[in-house]
């Protein structure tokens, strides 16, 4: 018996010591290969935090660039949308990325972009593994960082001693204990194991006040979330073999529903490869299907997949996807793959049959072998919602609406501890699951739910503040990738692959800070000093890497000299512009004006004794800001004054609900309230008597109170008024006001004539033009002959409404809008005809 004692003690204590030997002590433990984990490695690296661990669940680093497939890289967008580029320049490890990636492709394919699509860039997701690879190898080659591949996390404990605890699907456990730790993961799981508050599902308008959150429960269940989707790379063949048809397929799920109708529209919107539009390209066609048709949403299940969730735990089928376990989201990521591979099977059987040409057929792609899968599916389905973590601050829409509710603006709100820039529509992919018959057991279609789709309204040019990477109430912790402190609005438009890796190295830098300087993450936004070590940072050259933007301007590439000062004193308040200064222009003079109120407003933030002299002669503005920050980077920065313990300002608004910690007012910028004659609205009558109220708009457009649509169709004894021809299709809506009169116009690029039967007398007649969106140029308008506006330019969001008494004496009024021969469009919005 004693023998058999003694041996149970060293077994015992053997195996104990054999799991102690697998313990790692590290000063950054990054829970996450996604791409903002990798991010949040290479800055914390570059700042020198000297041991970090990144600890992946798959074998490939990158996130949605490479596990998740999604291979046309979304990027920051403004309101030009698609095709008109970025609204600020490349920046950051996003650009290293990119550059890198642009290169790989160039040497396999032959072309830098050889996607030929609507994204900029695209990059398969086996060659974007590659390009973080190596991004992250000088770091592993110097030991400061190491990767652990497919092991995922099961236990954390934080405080004094911090132990975190993997397990692989082979047994294998790791153990690390680490100083501070950042959840990089698709579903928060460092959060959830942490104890950390969070949040999932729609925000109530009552919650955060946003103007397009729901006001009740009611048609918005907790479990709505943005859809899942896995992504299928295919690559184009000679032969017509359809894949093996998927288990439980049903034409009806697609059938009437896989949106565009015509299935070629799927080539050029998601193409990874042109060999048909590039000569250099000789390898076969690559696509990425990724489409609302097969998007998997998550508000309620089909059967087989509640009945196999509850037999995991009861009550288990009503959850949020993200609070599920591992093993029971794999039984939701098993039946999505499914839904994913019927629709191929879809497009290369039923709509092949179709198809009157069947040279570009879908039949004719099979899918990629590069995830070395047996359904050759990537790793995970691409995840564009995860939890929100109760953060010290939560991101609201109405902070990053553009100011004035134009989105070519800076947003509502720029933050003071603004570490990273953003912009992108507030975007839904179809959030509710309906089944066709009413049978959870039969097909399915998804939909969009009322203020949770795409498309407008956008954000303005928007900042991320450090108090949403920092959680609540727990210390040692930071949330990156999809888990950060924002709702759920604010998540649709805050999730691309650029702003993954710009938040991901931002939260690298606060990490760094916090762990250089030893101090809680938490104390980084009330201190000045520390938020200037993060701001800069970031917006610096480290190791030959690329600055990160700060402050968005559109015109300033991270390779102008002035850069890092111009986003440095940005971000400081240093600058003297308003809101819809979307542009820098370095190139300009510095007038003495400008000099003095740079002077004036950056010396407010630091300490001196005496003031430094700010430098002389003739130079532009960008000569300027960097020799200024040259002359006050060294200064002292004043402290900010913190009133109260939980209302640092003193407003009555506490802090985790106040947008500008440090500054009573509710936005950045001095209130919007445009002249009368620049809002759109038309004003209040004082004297005659209303005739006629028009609305130019769409078809379909919804009827303002007052106002009478008119579509662009031309005149006709039935309607009484019109166009000379049909300008139906030179309408927009944009989706940016709530006021249909100012959001929509009927437009022209040459000249048109409305015309509408009134009786002949005097008339007292408004008219009003402009752009919710855009600037318009050299507008054109005249009534009876007479011009009302000429050249008449509007910048993004304002009006112009001009007033003329006219006389009829043809029993019709005519309205010319534009010139013949005109390069610029004339925007009208409505007209509204008073007799006096």
């Amino acid at each position: 018996m004693r023998f058999l004692v003694t041996l149970m003690l060293l077994t015992t204590a053997t195996a104990t010591t054999a799991r102690a030997e697998v313990a790692s002590y590290t000063d950054l433990l990054i829970v996450g290969g996604t791409e903002s984990g990798v991010a949040a490695a290479i800055q914390a690296a570059r700042m020198g935090v000297k041991s970090i661990t990144i600890v992946n669940d798959t074998e490939w680093l990158g996130g949605q660039f490479s596990s998740e497939a999604l291979a046309a890289i979304d990027e920051n967008r403004g309101p030009d949308g698609y095709g008109h580029g970025v609204p600020f320049p490349r920046n950051g490890l996003f650009k290293e990325a990119i550059e890198r990636i642009e290169a790989f492709n160039k040497d396999a394919y032959g072309e830098a972009r050889p996607g030929n699509t609507r994204v900029i860039t695209t990059g398969r997701p086996k060659d974007s593994a590659k390009v973080f690879e190596d991004m992250l190898a000088p770091y592993i080659a110097s030991r400061q960082v190491r990767v652990y591949s497919n092991l995922h996390l099961t236990e954390i404990h934080l405080g004094q001693f911090v132990m975190a605890e993997f397990v692989s699907d082979t047994g294998e456990r790791r153990n690390f204990s680490p100083k501070l730790v950042i959840d990089a993961t698709d579903w928060g799981d460092v959060v959830k194991l942490a104890g950390a508050a969070y949040e999932f599902g729609p925000d109530l308008k009552a919650t955060y006040g946003e103007p397009l959150a729901p006001e009740s429960r009611e048609g918005y269940p907790l479990t709505d979330m943005n859809p899942i989707t896995y992504c299928m790379i295919i690559e184009e063949t000679d032969d017509y073999t359809p894949i093996p048809k998927p288990g439980g397929y049903d034409p009806r799920n697609y059938r009437d529903h896989a949106y565009p109708k015509d299935p070629l529209w799927l080539y050029p919107t998601r193409r990874l490869v042109d060999h048909y539009g590039f000569e250099k390209v000789s390898h076969p066609d690559v696509l990425l299907l990724c489409f609302p048709a097969f998007d998997y949403p998550t508000d309620v299940w089909p059967k087989k997949v509640a009945d196999a969730l509850e037999a995991t735990e009861l009550g288990a089928s009503k959850k949020n996807i993200a609070t599920l376990t591992r093993k029971q989201r794999q039984i939701v990521f098993e039946d999505a793959k499914l839904f994913s591979l019927g629709f191929l099977y879809y497009l290369q059987t039923e709509v092949h049959d179709g198809m009157e040409d069947k040279t570009h057929s879908f039949r004719r792609f099979k899918l990629s072998e590069e995830f070395g899968t047996d359904d050759k599916l990537p790793f995970k389905p691409y995840v564009r919602e995860s939890l929100r973590t109760k953060c010290m601050y939560m991101m609201r829409q109405q902070d990053t609406t553009g100011h004035g509710g134009q989105a070519a603006n800076f947003a509502t709100v720029m933050y003071h501890d603004s570490v990273a820039s953003w912009q992108f529509e507030y975007d839904f992919h179809p959030t509710g699951r309906k089944f066709l018959d009413d049978d959870p057991a039969g097909p399915w279609h998804n939909y969009f739910r009322k203020n949770r789709t795409w498309g407008p309204p956008y954000s303005g040019r928007s900042t991320f503040p450090i108090r949403s990477m920092v959680p609540e109430k727990i210390d040692g912790l930071l949330v990156a990738q999809k888990n950060l402190g924002y709702t759920s609005l604010v998540s649709s438009a805050l999730r691309l692959h650029d702003q993954s890796m710009a938040v991901g190295q931002a939260v690298g830098a606060v990490a760094a800070v916090s762990l250089l300087e030893n101090v809680a993450p938490r104390a980084i936004p009330y201190d000045r000093t520390l938020i200037s070590k993060v701001q800069e940072g970031l917006c610096a050259r480290l190791d030959g890497g690329q600055p990160a933007t700060l402050w968005p301007f559109g015109d300033l590439d991270p390779e102008h000299p002035a850069f890092i000062a111009v986003n440095l004193l940005g971000v400081r308040g240093a600058l003297p512009h308003g809101p819809n200064v979307a542009e820098f222009r370095a190139d300009d003079t510095a007038t003495p004006e400008w000099r003095e109120a740079v002077v004036t407003r950056s010396l407010a933030t630091k300490q001196y004794t005496d003031a430094p002299d700010a430098p002389q002669g003739e130079m532009t503005r960008g000569e300027f800001a960097r020799q200024w920050w040259d002359v006050v980077k060294g200064l002292s920065d004043v402290p900010y004054t913190r009133l109260n313990p939980d209302d640092a300002d003193g407003d009555g608004i506490p802090d985790q609900d106040d947008a500008l910690l440090f500054s009573t007012a509710s936005s950045t910028w001095p209130k919007y309230i445009p002249k009368a004659n620049e809002d759109g609205n038309p004003d209040p009558l004082t004297s005659g008597t209303l005739l006629r109220l028009y609305n130019f708009t769409g078809p379909n457009a919804p009827q303002a109170e007052y106002f009478t649509n008119d579509t662009g169709t031309p005149i006709s004894m039935e309607q009484c008024h019109g166009w000379k021809r049909d300008i139906s299709k030179n309408h927009r809506i944009r989706g940016r006001v709530n006021e249909a009169w100012r959001d929509s116009f009927l437009f022209t690029r040459s000249h048109d004539v409305w015309e509408v039967f009134l009786g002949n007398g005097t008339y007292r007649v408004t008219v009003c033009i402009g752009d919710s969106e855009h600037e318009q140029t050299g507008q054109n308008v005249a009534l009876e002959g007479k011009p009302v506006f000429e050249a008449v330019s509007t910048a993004a969001g304002m009006f112009a409404e001009a007033t003329m008494e006219v006389t009829v004496a043809d029993g019709r009024l005519t309205m010319d809008i534009g010139k013949v021969d005109s390069t610029t469009n004339t925007c009208v919005n409505w007209i509204r005809i008073v007799r006096p």
